[in-house]
C-alpha cells in the first residue's frame, strides 16, 4: 500500500464521506484549517487512474517505490502511476470537512507552513485563507495561503479525518486489478453480477498503450507495452 511522507515524495511518479474542496474562479478565497498537527501527519498516495462506470477513479498502487513492479498488476501492465495528496481540510466558511486534491509538489508548501506555524503548536490551531490566482481552466493556476487567525482548536474538536483509502481512493487487491485488466471491470461486490470477459480482437493489439494524457483514455489490456 503506497503511502509516502514528505521526504519520500520524489520516489513516486507524476506531479499534480468528505466533499472536495475547490476554488473555481480567479481570486476566489476560503478560510480553512489544515487537519494536521505536524509535518509527520502529512502523507501522499501513489495511485493509478482508471475508468469505472464511466467515471475516472483513483486506485491505490500496491507497491512501494523500491519494490518490484510485479507486486502491482497495474504497474506491471505499465499503467501510469501518479503521486497525489488528499489534504483533509476543515472549511471554516462552510463549517464542514473537505478534501483538497493536490499534486506531490504541494508537499513543499505544506512543509513550509508546518515549519513556520507548527513548530510550537498544532497546525490545525491556525486558520488560513487560500486564494486562487488563475482563471477557470488555467493550468498555470497557483494558490496563495495566508494565516489569518490562531486559537486553541485541536483535531479532536473538529471530528474524525476520513482515510482516503477506501473512499476517495479505491482499495483493490492484486486479484481485483488482474480481473480489471482482463475484463475492464473490477470484480463485483456482494449482490452484483460478474463482469463479462471482453473478447480478444485485432483492435486490442493495434491500440496505443494506456498512459497519462489530456485526451480520452481506453481500458488497458495485458497486451499493452511501451
Amino acid at each position: 500500500m503506497a503511502r509516502f511522507r514528505a521526504d519520500e515524495a520524489d520516489n513516486y511518479g507524476g506531479s499534480g464521506g468528505a466533499g472536495y474542496f475547490s476554488l473555481k474562479n480567479d481570486k476566489d478565497v476560503a478560510r480553512v484549517r489544515f487537519m494536521y498537527d505536524t509535518i509527520d501527519d502529512v502523507v501522499g498516495y501513489a495511485v493509478h487512474q482508471v475508468e469505472v462506470d464511466g467515471k475516472k477513479r483513483y486506485v491505490n498502487c500496491l507497491r512501494e517505490y523500491n519494490e518490484p513492479i510485479s507486486k502491482c498488476p497495474f504497474c506491471e501492465a505499465k499503467m501510469y502511476q501518479t503521486a497525489k495528496m488528499f489534504i483533509p481540510l476543515y472549511n471554516v466558511d462552510e463549517d464542514k470537512m473537505q478534501v483538497w486534491e493536490r499534486g506531490k509538489k504541494f508537499f513543499a508548501k505544506i512543509s513550509s507552513l508546518c515549519a513556520r506555524y507548527a513548530s510550537k503548536d498544532s497546525l490545525v490551531s491556525h486558520v488560513f485563507e487560500i486564494e486562487r490566482n488563475g482563471k477557470k481552466g488555467d493550468t498555470s493556476t497557483t494558490y496563495e495561503i495566508y494565516e489569518v487567525d490562531r486559537d486553541n482548536t485541536t483535531l479532536d474538536d473538529l471530528g474524525e479525518v476520513q482515510d482516503p483509502i477506501g473512499t476517495v481512493i479505491l482499495d483493490k487487491t492484486a486479484e481485483d486489478m488482474s480481473a480489471y485488466l482482463e475484463t475492464g471491470q473490477f470484480p463485483p461486490t456482494d449482490g452484483e453480477d460478474m463482469p463479462v470477459r471482453r473478447r480478444s480482437s485485432r483492435a486490442d493489439e493495434d491500440e496505443v498503450p494506456f498512459k497519462e494524457d489530456r485526451g480520452a483514455r481506453r481500458t488497458p489490456t495485458r497486451r499493452d507495452r511501451f
